[in-house]
């Protein structure tokens, strides 16, 4: 089974609606506050379709007909949902405040600020994600869009990251950020964070493939977040393209285009041959002025953390889109657990820039304590000193959260343990054992000499950003054979440490080195303590290389290979050197190739009744190691007693050791 370190509950603020978290580790969500949430927001939470909450609310209020993706749920009915999905609710009392202007000197945390003041608004750039299905051609558009060589920099021909960037439209006074989600089933969280965080969404979907997985996946993620969606239909340059099939396959999932009557503008692209961008710009900014967005450039300071790394010589970075304010350097911002004082900023060709505004992606360095993770909201705050009270407090509730977790698992583990010794001891009871100290003895033994002899592999994992290590650990949660147990001692952004080293020595583990770069003194260190490192840049190969190590733990297998097939057709009872009888099977083969070294099976009617090795093998007189189809032979076996018929069927087969193969199949590998 799986062993990993629990993870620590990440704060997700957002500027309005309810704070919920949902739990790492386990079939849980917890709430922190309650102000109401809807039935997509739900939906969201839980990574389900809105259709199927729907559903569970129909069945559970029978005939109530009011259920739709806007209503909002009481926090009973949540419980209710919840347990049609078999999952559970756990309302935390946390001493913070979500409602807006609300006192509580108590609360040291820092919040988002009230909506601004129209008048202080002006027009902002629209934020697109690009999302679709694996090789349908997203980044190649991006690539397009914006003149670059992306493509020919990503390993294995996938993007792997979130990558944000602004472009200035040409022959136009507009400019568009966008944001490329990776399109592998591995970074389905990451598609998700993409479509929370922008303003539209540019369906990718390949006119010659059509409607597939992931494409229905990111439908789903743009109407939990009730983001509108511009259909490019890519790759229009095909011989095999067919653009019409391509949008028919879309009405299944309810995005219908404007020339089939609905409301989704759909363009036919190339983004190889770089035809019809302009058409596809203009509709991105059509619908950015339909949406009318607007933004404030005044106060302090809030954003949403894209992604996160740490390299050598600069530090802990994010790539942070700034929703609310202008960031400058020396801002200080806060984000979980983190805090920063902005050393420097960058835009996504690596130029420093003074200050970054709404809708502008940018990279800060300067991050202080944890490395924040993708996904966490920003907040400016004063100063550094108001910046550490916030993390501190933060880090406080963070432990009682889990201290209260703790305990509450310890106390389900010694209810189980106590029913299992409760079974244990009746069982006993009744066989006739009283003795209750040698009765322990005995399962505590037998129990460590289980976990001793187990198969196992143990893993430490480092990649190079948190949203990398984030969907590498997702795969790695859904191993759940029994047959080889699977431990990952630690996982985290940045080069292995000599405390990396040591804990793998410690343990066993295999480090895996994700798109990173190790020290030549951290590569002496791993050589002296026999720490075996291992590099990639394709999470598909990573994987690929844990289900081998998990594979090559496992025993082999007897296994049988069929040689050849017979009858009997007679038996001879032939005299051996003390002239006893000794009964021989007359053979004909009639398929394969007996061979003298291998086994052989006798059965009579269904039924085996010699299943064991040859003593001898003969062709008339002659003594022979194989016989092939259409040979008559003689064959002895060891076990005199045995006697043959006509009739009798016999299967000549050898026995082989068989690699077994883990019982692991993660989607998409």
């Amino acid at each position: 089974m799986l062993d990993k370190p629990t993870r620590q509950y990440k704060y997700n603020k957002s500027s309005q609606g309810p704070i919920v978290l949902k739990k790492v580790k386990g079939n849980k969500l917890i709430v922190e506050a309650y102000d109401g949430i809807t039935v997509s927001e739900l939906a969201s939470k839980m990574e389900v379709d809105t259709d199927s909450i729907i559903e569970a609310l129909l069945d559970i209020e029978k005939q109530n007909q009011l259920s739709s993706e806007n209503r909002e749920l009481e926090i009973s009915l949540i419980a209710q949902v919840l347990a049609y999905f078999k999952m559970k609710l756990r309302k935390v009392d946390m001493p913070r405040s979500v409602k807006y202007g609300e006192d509580k000197s108590d609360d040291l945390d820092a919040y988002p600020q009230p909506p601004p003041d129209p008048k202080d608004c002006k027009r902002r750039s629209p934020v697109v994600t690009i999302m679709g299905h694996v090789d349908h051609g997203k980044t190649t558009l991006l690539d397009a869009l914006r003149h670059s060589q992306i493509v020919e920099s990503e390993f294995g021909g996938i993007t792997q990251h979130i990558g944000a960037f602004s472009v200035k439209l040409p022959n136009a006074d507009a400019r568009i950020t966008f944001l490329d989600t990776p399109g592998h089933a591995a970074f389905a969280s990451m598609r998700q964070r993409g479509a929370n965080a922008t303003d539209i969404v540019v369906l990718v979907v390949a006119a010659d493939d059509g409607v597939k997985e992931q494409t229905i996946e990111s439908i789903r993620y743009a109407k939990n977040a009730q983001v509108p969606i511009l259909v490019a239909v890519n790759k229009c340059d095909k011989p095999t393209a067919n653009p019409e099939i391509a949008k028919r396959g879309l009405l299944e999932h309810d995005v219908v285009v404007e020339e089939y009557g609905g409301e989704v503008m759909a363009v036919n692209v190339s983004a190889l041959k770089k035809t019809n961008l302009t058409a596809l710009q203009e509709a991105i900014v059509t619908q950015a002025e339909l949406m009318n967005l607007k933004g404030t450039w005044q106060g302090a300071s809030e954003g949403l953390i894209i992604e996160s790394k740490a390299t050598l010589g600069k530090g802990k970075q994010s790539t942070l889109l700034v929703q609310r304010g202008t960031v400058r350097r020396g801002s200080v911002l806060v984000a979980g657990a983190s805090y920063c004082k902005v050393r420097s900023l960058n835009d996504e060709h690596g130029r420093n820039v003074p200050e970054a505004g709404p809708s502008t992606p940018v990279e800060v360095t300067g991050w202080r304590g944890e490395l924040p993770s993708a996904g966490e909201y920003v907040i400016q705050v004063e100063n550094e000193n108001r910046a550490q009270q916030v993390v501190a407090y933060r880090e406080s509730k963070l432990k009682e959260l889990k201290a209260e977790e703790e305990l509450g698992a310890i106390s389900e583990q010694r209810a189980a343990q106590r029913q299992e010794y409760q079974q244990l001891v009746r069982m006993k009871l009744a066989a006739g054992v009283r003795r209750k100290g040698r009765f322990t003895t005995e399962v505590r033994r037998v129990s460590e000499h289980t976990v001793n002899t187990d198969p196992k592999v143990a893993l430490l994992l480092k990649g190079d950003v948190d949203g990398s290590v984030e969907a590498i650990m997702e795969v790695i949660d859904t191993y759940k054979s029994d047959r080889c147990r699977l431990e990952v001692v630690d996982f985290g952004v940045g080069p292995p440490t000599e405390v990396d080293i040591a804990n793998a020595a410690e343990f066993g583990a295999i480090i895996y080195c994700f798109n990173l770069p190790v020290p030549g003194a951290i590569k002496k260190l791993a050589d002296e303590k026999k720490v075996t490192i291992i590099h990639f840049n394709i999470i598909y190969r990573l994987i690929e290389h844990l289900k081998g190590a998990l594979t090559a733990q496992l025993p082999a297998v007897k296994a049988e290979r069929r040689l050849g097939d017979g009858t009997v057709l007679k038996e001879f009872l032939i005299s051996d050197r003390e002239r006893k009888k000794q009964p021989v099977a007359g053979c004909a083969v009639e398929a394969g190739v007996f061979n003298r070294k291998a086994r052989v099976r006798f059965s009579r009617g269904g039924t085996i009744y010699y299943d064991g090795e040859m003593e001898s093998m003969k062709h008339e007189k002659e003594v022979v190691l194989t016989a092939d189809a259409g040979v008559e032979i003689g064959i002895a076996i060891e076990d005199k007693s045995v006697r043959f018929e006509d009739g009798d069927t016999v299967e000549c087969y050898e026995l082989f050791d068989e690699v077994q193969a883990i019982d692991w199949a993660p989607r998409g590998f």
